[in-house]
């Protein structure tokens, strides 16, 4: 009796795979986690939780969707959008551009989305998923969606997130059929690594960084040439917490792939930061936090290759 039910929960879930097309032009109603829809190469990953930070998220996705667009229409887009989750570059692709804003995207968003003074129009198939209305922007090319009715997509090639977006989809639909406890991901490595966990919190309210090839943010950071011999790093995790003058307070926790080059690197910084109220310190053997370092809106987009 049991091997018949899982039978027929099975054939359930094929005919979801199967039927998903029809649906997905809609929409799933399946709550995808945003972050989710990130690939996991990426080499820098950022979340934004636009209330606290509006200013930032309007800024930074004019310049990544096309700075030819007007302030209007970006804030259009963003006025329903909870958080922005950002995906940069890859070891394969250095100039890839991943996005995902979470939040009940309002009639005015959608509008905004398909605007025909920016953007062409057209049904995107992606592998065996679904039929998907894909914005691109006719001047930068950069692709916009709207697969669910919580979620905002924008890449430079959005297919690989779509295709994450229906995995993630399914997973949960086919969990939910046979009431599984088990976990709904796909990549259960991913989902458990330090980035997915620092990075894809969603309940701070401060801005969140991780950097697996950090030198030229922190180059860019001290505004001095750091030497790679001494800063051998495998990760930067970077928190921005927005004071009164506008102004952004840095603090960054490095983590040192040597231990014997911590006190060299401490000495560095504590003269680069002479000047400054930064305050530097060791946790450990391996990890090295720089904490208080302030900063402009335009020197974090600045810091982060964003121009």
């Amino acid at each position: 009796m049991k091997r018949t039910n899982v039978l027929l929960a099975l054939a359930a879930a094929a005919a979801l795979f199967a039927f998903g097309s029809c649906a997905s032009v809609m929409g799933s109603r399946v709550k995808v986690n945003a972050f989710d829809t990130l690939n996991s190469d990426s080499l820098v990953y950022m979340s934004v939780p636009v209330g606290v930070h509006s200013e930032l998220t309007n800024s930074l996705l004019k310049k990544m969707i096309g700075s030819d667009i007007s302030d209007k229409y970006i804030k259009n887009v963003t006025d329903s959008i909870d958080r922005v989750y950002i995906g940069l570059g890859s070891a394969s692709n250095k100039n890839r551009i991943q996005i995902a804003c979470d939040g009940t995207v309002s009639t005015a968003s959608k509008l905004a989305l398909s605007s025909t003074e920016y953007f062409t129009k057209k049904i995107q198939n992606v592998n065996t998923a679904g039929l998907y209305q894909v914005y691109t922007e006719k001047q930068s090319g950069m692709q916009l969606c709207n697969p669910g009715s919580d979620l905002i997509l924008i890449a430079t090639d959005i297919t690989p997130q779509l295709e994450k977006y229906d995995r993630e989809a399914n997973s949960q639909i086919i969990s939910d059929i046979l009431t599984s406890s088990s976990s709904n991901s796909n990549n259960v490595e991913w989902k458990q690594s330090e980035v997915y966990k620092f990075v894809g919190d969603s309940s701070v309210n401060t801005v969140r960084l991780y950097m697996s090839k950090p030198l030229s943010f922190i180059t860019n950071l001290l505004g001095t040439s750091l030497s790679s011999s001494i800063f051998q790093l495998n990760f930067i995790e970077g928190e921005f917490t927005k004071l009164p003058s506008g102004k952004y307070s840095v603090d960054l926790d490095m983590e040192f792939s040597k231990e014997n080059l911590i006190p060299k690197a401490v000495a560095f910084l504590k003269v680069a930061l002479l000047m400054t109220e930064a305050k530097v310190t060791t946790s450990d053997s391996n990890h090295l936090s720089v904490k208080g370092v302030q900063v402009s809106l335009s020197q974090m987009q600045n810091m982060l290759g964003i121009r």
